[in-house]
């Protein structure tokens, strides 16, 4: 293999072939800049991925399930070691497993992507009386694999102090997004349905511990003094049951208001966010993840140029929000400090135009993947190629 051309596998055991950090943000980065990159991921599609930079895809089916985890495990390192590589990159404690048992037997080098607090996540996964047992005992055996580890990408600062004392190398890249231009390939059907009219957005995976309920709430509190409000809601409503919420906006008379729209392709995201006038974040608190989270769709918000309403809780998200002066913090479990920051906006639209371009601006600035790619490439060519 030759040394200009260095290969690349990521090992997925969740994030399925076109998923947005994994392929659009890593894959294609390495891609871009002469590597050659395979990904070995779930998939639950009809027909064979293919990629317009050249990442190949070696797919696996999508199960889910706590077992069907535990056996990707196995699934990955036998899919893997048929792809020798001289770097493989994980974003799960399963595929690192994975990663570590193929460096042991076949060589190549380990490079953990730290994009959630795994320990707080894997607690989630069992009773409530084990929460704090599980998550000091996965970040044992986080802190053992590392040793083994060439480099850990973490997405966020306060997830340093997670590995005082190792020294394994580590970089922090945050998860923005690409930097460019401003939407303005819209539909005439969506300018005419939302555009016109006064209109906020949620996107990405939904639920009751994202807030559901609370936006539920929120939006009945705002028709009564704005009444043509529409709630676009992109994405699956993972945490809970939709057809439980699609009855409770039936029972509230909100079908008109609230649109559950679904998943659309990733490059039709920005064109909904640009037809609407604000946009929503509302983790709940008493999830870890939540109060540390780092969600792309703040920097799809800040990019496309609309204010967004955050939780006051969450540390990165609200520390972002308050310097870039881009948006309002409140108390997302309060629907009705959420209805205030939704009429607010609406009916102060200049103040709402300022919050939306200070955004803009601290994206072109700071917060864009043109200038954390730089930071990960210049991390593997110095402390793992």
């Amino acid at each position: 293999m030759s040394e200009k051309r260095k290969r690349i596998t990521l090992l997925n055991v969740l994030h399925e072939p076109y998923d947005k950090r994994m392929y659009h943000k890593l894959a294609r980065t390495l891609a871009a800049n002469g590597y050659e990159v395979f990904s070995v991921c779930p998939y639950s599609g009809q027909q064979s991925p293919e990629s317009d930079i050249g990442v190949r895809f070696v797919v696996f089916p999508h199960k889910k399930g706590w077992w069907n985890r535990i056996k990707s495990v196995f699934i990955l390192f036998k899919l893997g070691r048929k792809i020798p590589s001289d770097i493989y990159i994980v974003p799960e404690p399963e595929s690192w497993v994975s990663a570590l048992m193929i460096k042991f037997f076949k060589g190549g080098k380990v490079i953990f992507d730290m994009h959630e607090h795994n320990p707080n996540k894997m607690a989630q996964f069992f009773p409530g009386f084990l929460h704090k047992f599980v998550e000091y005992f996965t970040l044992k055996v986080m802190r053992v694999f590392a040793r083994w580890t060439d480099m850990i990408i973490l997405t966020r600062e306060s997830f340093e102090p997670l590995w005082e004392g190792i020294k394994t190398p580590r970089i922090t890249i945050l998860n923005t997004n690409h930097l460019q231009p401003i939407c303005t390939d819209i539909p005439a059907s969506l300018v005419e349905e939302y555009a016109n009219v006064p209109t906020i957005i949620h996107q990405g995976v939904f639920g009751t511990i994202r807030g559901s309920y609370q936006l539920l709430d929120a939006v009945e509190k705002v028709v009564k003094e704005i009444p043509d409000l529409r709630c676009i809601v992109l994405g699956e409503y993972v945490y809970g049951s939709e057809d439980e919420y699609r009855k409770a906006i039936r029972g509230k008379n909100l079908e008109a208001n609230i649109h559950l729209l679904g998943v659309v392709p990733f490059e039709e995201v920005p064109k909904y966010i640009r037809v609407s006038k604000i946009g929503l974040i509302l983790f709940q608190p008493g999830f870890l993840n939540h109060i540390l989270a780092m969600p792309h769709k703040l920097f799809d918000y800040m990019r496309e140029e609309i204010p967004v309403i955050v939780p006051d809780f969450a540390v990165e998200v609200s520390k972002i929000v308050r310097d870039s002066d881009c948006g309002l913090c409140v108390d997302v479990t309060n629907p009705e400090r959420i209805a205030d920051a939704i009429i607010y906006l609406l009916c102060n639209p200049e103040e709402a135009t300022r919050l939306g371009k200070n955004g803009r601006k601290a994206v072109e600035m700071r917060y864009n993947w043109q200038r954390e790619e730089q930071i990960l490439l210049d991390g593997i060519r110095r402390f793992v190629s």
